[in-house]
């Protein structure tokens, strides 16, 4: 018994320090990257710690993740060269503490096979194989899917996801109202990480309530967990209510869906169309429409406002249904889910080999589960009916795996047990080299050249237009869709108003007559920009002398001065 405890225990170690080493290697090769949505986290973020509640306070973008960012650029006030080094060794500590969070929840799936074991005749999963799946199903999940290498809340939301799921099982067997009350509070932490998460509340919490038998301390318990929850949210909900003057815990899904019941509906310069989508209250203001000339200096702070706040510059989108449009995204969900279900084939082959070996015993024994496979379900569901990418159902792929690799049984004394060490072990390691080989393919990608601008090229830019007499708070325009434009948020610069012109209208905009273009930088002067940034103009415009190449980067600037 101890030497078999003992030979858990190393081996769990040897898991968790492969986990940590991966994960520290995907962030690595990531750490000069940046995405449009990190940019406006890292913006809300600067905005709590400076206490500046109007650009905090936002019904689109989601606080937790924005905490954690605004804290690392408060205590540690990175220069332009390490700031996104900084966000990535954030990431990196979001990523161990789900690693963690993970290990509980594997932890309270073994401590309830050990207790309660609904097939005493069958065998389950031996500790260290039970194990070696259940990291390597959080490898997948946590680099291939939500990849700790993008500046995004995935990993961060997981975290709470993974607890709530881990107390679950814990509370299926064993009533304790401090851990009901925790679980109400897990769950508004994981509506500050994701606002998916307040309506799945509601449902996490009837999971708990059906996941064992209906008693008095049960019922008392869910109402405690169902207060703590209320609680924890309510000062955040208020706030945010009131700063939108309407009831609402978020915007996100409500300009999700419209986006998909109008595929042709613009997220940025939302003007009204196509008609039906509603009636802009206070949209970014159109200076010219040939070429698209826009202006935003204001009331929205932050680098770039049309997308630090879209749930302000798409106020009066309505929410319509269309079956058809429904048809369509789920069918597009479908799709989604076959191609990410292949992508982990690994772990689905290891589980129909397990399936055979331990026939229709373990189904029954699955079945038991079923808490963590509704609970995998309800985010499984939800992202169905409004849109599917990977990293959205990460957190609900761990859950589900670790559902049903902990329902795993075979006859005991069989010598099934020892076959399914080496099954488990063969999956472990076809996971890691999946694993291996998306780590590869972002290095690769890292490494190569292409035609948009570099992290690199973004720290160039912005020391360079420091260098040409740019100081933080300068406000600057662009030419195409600033939310790329990451030099800016480097810089400090806020981005006001930009020429909305991208791929082929690009082309188009630069070979219209030169008095046209003077027009538009004429429109954007007017906005208060001091200077207007393009990224790799044609060679006509290079060769003009009022265009400056900044700092051996593709990026180009010309000084709006009249």
């Amino acid at each position: 018994m101890i030497n078999s405890l003992k030979k858990t225990l190393l081996n769990e170690r040897f898991f968790l320090i492969v986990c940590i080493a991966l994960g520290a290697v995907q962030s690595w090769i990531c750490r000069y990257t940046m995405l449009t949505d990190g940019m406006s986290y890292l913006d809300i973020g600067d905005a709590y710690f400076h206490r500046d509640w109007a650009g905090a306070l936002n019904a689109y973008w989601s606080p937790l993740y924005s905490w954690f960012l605004g804290l690392a650029m408060f205590l540690f006030r990175p220069s332009i060269g390490w700031e996104f080094i900084t966000v990535h060794v954030v990431n990196f500590v979001i990523y161990v503490m789900a690693l963690f969070c993970a290990r509980f929840l594997l932890h309270a799936v073994l401590r309830a096979l050990r207790e309660h074991n609904v097939t005493p005749d069958l065998a389950h999963l031996s500790e260290p194989a039970f194990l070696a799946l259940g990291y390597a199903v959080f490898l997948c999940c946590g680099i291939m899917l939500a990849d700790v290498g993008r500046v995004l809340p995935d990993l961060l939301a997981a975290c709470p996801v993974f607890l709530i799921a881990g107390c679950l099982v814990e509370l299926r067997t064993h009533h304790s109202l401090l851990k009901y009350a925790l679980f109400g509070a897990l769950n508004a932490l994981a509506y500050f990480g994701k606002g998916i998460n307040f309506p799945l509340a509601f449902g996490f919490l009837a999971i708990l309530l059906f996941s064992g038998r209906i008693s008095s301390p049960r019922v008392a318990g869910v109402l405690l967990a169902a207060v703590s929850f209320l609680s924890v949210c309510s000062p955040f909900v208020y706030a945010l209510s009131k700063s939108k003057g309407r009831l609402t815990v978020g915007d996100t899904g409500k300009l999700v869906y419209s986006a998909l019941v109008y595929p042709n509906k613009a997220q940025i310069h939302w003007q009204g169309d196509p008609p039906g989508s509603g009636v802009p209250l206070h949209p970014t203001r159109k200076l010219m429409d040939n070429p698209p000339v826009f202006e935003f200096a204001g009331p929205v702070h932050g680098t770039y406002p049309p997308w630090d706040d879209p749930s302000y510059w798409n106020d009066g989108t309505r929410w319509n249904f269309r079956l058809r449009s429904q048809i369509r995204v789920l069918v597009q969900s479908a799709l989604a889910y076959t191609r990410i279900f292949l992508q982990q084939s690994a772990l689905i082959v290891g589980l129909l080999v397990f399936l055979l070996l331990g026939g229709k015993p373990a189904l029954k024994a699955i079945a038991w589960n079923w808490p963590l496979l509704a609970a995998a379900g309800l985010g499984l569901v939800a992202y169905s009916f409004v849109y599917v990418i990977p990293r959205y159902i990460a957190a609900s792929m761990v859950l589900l795996f670790v559902g049903l690799f902990g329902g795993i049984r075979f006859p005991k004394d069989s010598g099934l047990g020892r076959i399914s060490n080496y099954v488990a072990t063969a999956v472990a390691l076809v996971a890691l080299v999946s694993v291996l080989g998306h780590i590869a393919n972002t290095a690769y990608d890292t490494m190569t050249v292409t035609a948009e601008p570099s992290g690199q090229d973004q720290i160039r830019t912005a020391v360079g237009l420091e260098n040409l007499g740019l100081r933080a708070g300068d406000k600057v325009s662009v030419i195409g869709l600033g939310n790329d434009d990451h030099w800016a948020r480097l810089g400090r610069f806020k981005i006001v108003s930009e020429i909305a012109v991208a791929g082929i209208e690009a082309r188009q905009f630069w070979a219209v007559p030169a008095e046209r273009r003077d027009l538009a930088y004429e429109c954007l002067r007017r906005t208060g920009a001091k200077v207007v940034v393009a990224w790799n103009p044609p060679s006509d415009a290079k060769d003009d002398p009022r265009w400056k190449k900044i700092a051996g980067t593709d990026y180009y600037a010309l000084f709006l001065s009249r």
